[in-house]
């Protein structure tokens, strides 16, 4: 289809200015004729258009310049707005321009908008960006879909400069362009901007909707603030089902799963109903307790609630009861999905890996394979940390072969890892050290680190104290290398050397920054 669309265009074939009305061109026939002509061809643009078939009015396009038919601006706009809604329409988006350009249709703010919507849409943000500055008079919606592109092409940088750059100008933007503004901030966890710009818009705009208020939540939340973010929802009136699960979410990313669940009963008491993603989020938070009892609440809570059938919902339920140590559970939901994806195989597998049943593991991944489903880096990475835990060495090193014999792959550094604390538990110290000093990556301080870690278990201490050195080297300012050190010197009674290496980080100023926590709940949940 974009190819006979393609051929449709007699760009360089057929000139077609002559069809067209140029800005102080004189039309060669009556206007009321002409004009009524190019309007009952937009008329079928638009039909064709509002059809939900975009190559349609494309190739009507094609016909109506072929016919000598005038195009105005509307004609160009239908014709832009097609373009956004087929697999390769920035190809012909960008011949349209042509078109745009050469005709003189550049101030037309509409057209010259919906250009720029096509090239967001598409990624295409150097021409998105050729657009809006060839516009000679921008209005307020040019400036947001700018704003729009730039967040949708995950481009936070070039969005906060727009948006200080629309200030500069005396432009304001309404609600749709501090949500984007506020998500660039997001993105980039840049708190104090995005402070700012909260100020600006409580100053600015007589009111905050809600899609500025979840943004704003989303905004706090990542940046490690879910107090600030708390305030922000408590002061939100009219909240959605997109607010209750931002707020859930602010909470269990920042480390207050308990939070999180007596806002869950607060939404349930106000009678807002969940949907997929809140029920993904609450389970998330689950996960994150580790409690097998409010796992089994939260899977009853689900079925209840009409999400069993949802594979996602299953996905993270497989994944959620094998985290919390409820393997029958995981089993059991895992064997009653009518529906399977690699997602819930990988699930399924990982949590055998992760207790330790090895065996059952590789029975799961030899279904997966007879149901078709194909390998890929992550089911490979799982199969081999399932042989980590089950003692599975032979195994495990099939599975790396395999990766670049069998299917082509290029393993990742997290491949290597997994491997390396294969050979490590299995007491094979030596071997791992010849398979880190073989790698054609260079090691990373995790695979150090399980080297020392298995040559402390194992008594090699001068082996351990010498890749200590080299993590040191890597990490000058880890506080955990110098606590390992310190304890292999404690180890083996070398009290001097374990009073060195604490002057050492006195003096270098290295101090432990993330101590540990844990979560208590004495409480349990009825709903």
């Amino acid at each position: 289809m974009a190819k006979l669309i393609l051929r449709a265009f007699p760009f360089t074939k057929h000139p077609f200015s002559q069809y067209c009305q140029q800005p102080g061109s004189a039309a060669p026939r009556s206007s009321k004729t002409v004009e009524g002509r190019t309007h009952k061809w937009n008329m079928t643009l638009r039909g064709l258009l509002e059809g939900n078939v975009p190559a349609k009015p494309i190739l009507a396009y094609a016909l109506m310049r072929r016919r000598g038919v005038r195009v105005d601006s509307f004609t160009l706009l239908f014709v832009v707005k097609a373009c956004g809604l087929i697999t390769h329409g920035v190809v012909v988006g960008k011949q349209v321009h042509a078109q745009v350009a050469k005709l003189g249709f550049q101030a037309e703010v509409v057209t010259q908008t919906a250009l720029l919507k096509v090239y967001g849409m598409f990624g295409d943000l150097d021409a998105a960006e050729k657009v809006f500055d060839e516009t000679p008079q921008r209005d307020l919606v040019q400036w947001h879909a700018l704003l729009a592109a730039y967040s949708q092409g995950h481009r936070p940088c070039s969005t906060m400069k727009a948006a200080q750059r629309m200030v500069n100008e005396s432009v304001m933007p309404n609600e749709v362009g501090f949500v984007s503004i506020i998500s660039a901030c997001s993105q980039r966890k840049a708190l104090p901007e995005g402070k700012r710009w909260h100020g600006y818009a409580i100053k600015n705009l007589a009111v905050l909707d809600t899609f500025v208020h979840n943004a704003l939540i989303d905004m706090y939340a990542a940046c490690g603030c879910p107090s600030d973010a708390y305030n922000v929802f408590k002061n939100l009136r009219n909240k959605n089902i997109v607010s209750w699960t931002s707020m859930i979410n602010a909470y269990g990313d920042n480390g207050h799963p308990n939070e999180a669940l007596d806002l869950f009963e607060e939404m349930e008491a106000v009678g807002e109903r969940p949907d997929e993603v809140m029920m993904l989020a609450v389970i998330s938070v689950c996960t994150k307790l580790g409690r097998s009892d409010i796992g089994e609440w939260i899977h009853e809570y689900v079925v209840r609630c009409g999400f069993g059938e949802s594979v996602r919902v299953a996905n993270a339920l497989i994944d959620m009861h094998s985290k919390c140590g409820n393997m029958e559970k995981a089993c059991s939901t895992f064997d009653g999905m009518t529906r399977r994806t690699l997602v819930t195989w990988t699930a399924m597998i990982q949590g055998l890996a992760l207790h330790g049943h090895g065996r059952a593991a590789l029975t799961r991944f030899s279904q997966m394979q007879r149901e078709g489903f194909r390998l890929d880096e992550v089911v490979v990475l799982i199969m081999i940390n399932a042989c980590s835990h089950a003692g599975l060495v032979e195994e495990g090193k099939h599975f790396f072969r395999s990766m670049a014999e069998e299917h082509g792959m290029e393993p990742w550094m997290e491949h290597y890892g997994s491997m390396v604390d294969l050979l490590c538990r299995a007491g094979l110290v030596n071997e791992a050290l010849d398979f880190v000093m073989n790698m054609p990556l260079k090691p990373d301080a995790v695979i150090w680190r399980t080297l020392v870690a298995a040559c402390r278990n194992q008594g090699n201490v001068n082996l351990a104290a010498e890749v200590l050195d080299c993590m040191m080297e890597m990490e000058p300012e880890d506080s955990g290398n110098y606590v390992l050190k310190s304890n292999l010197h404690a180890m083996i009674g070398d009290w001097q050397s374990v009073q060195e290496v604490r002057s050492s980080m006195s003096c270098k100023k290295v101090a432990k920054t993330q101590p540990a926590h844990s979560y208590v709940q004495p409480t349990t949940m009825s709903m």
